[in-house]
């Protein structure tokens, strides 16, 4: 199996739960478990609150057996970059890196246009889930 899902939303916040119910069909399509699932729906949504309000984001989900690589983006790079290295302002004190370094199994950055940057993540399960 390698499937590919595309999904565009408003980065207004008010999405939140519709990204989150959609990324968790996304989970359950490739057999993760309830961890592995809430990992990844935690690190988009993260990501995605780093991002601001303003605009659309696309989201690429590329699925294969216990493996999904995302591509979250395009996103204003100052606003990501800064979440990501600087943890001033963080509520819990963990910066972005920290907490994508937690729940998933990796992440990137890509340059796009204009200033902006595409975010790679993925998440990778046991057989089993």
């Amino acid at each position: 199996m390698a499937d590919r899902v595309a999904l565009e939303a408003p980065l207004d916040g008010t999405f939140g739960p519709v990204v989150r119910l959609i990324v968790g069909g996304i989970a359950e399509r490739v057999d993760f478990g309830f961890e592995a699932m809430d990992d990844l729906q935690l690190a988009i949504e993260r990501l995605l609150a780093e991002a601001g309000s303003d605009g659309r984001v696309s989201m690429t989900f590329d699925l294969a057996p216990g493996r999904i690589q995302a591509r979250i983006g395009p996103l204003r790079e100052a606003g990501i970059a800064g979440a990501l290295r600087d943890s001033d302002g963080a509520p819990s004190g963990l910066t972005l890196s920290q907490i994508l370094e937690t729940v998933v199994d990796s992440f990137g950055v890509d340059n796009a246009t204009g200033g902006e940057i595409i975010v790679r993540l993925e998440k990778l399960v046991a057989a089993g889930g």
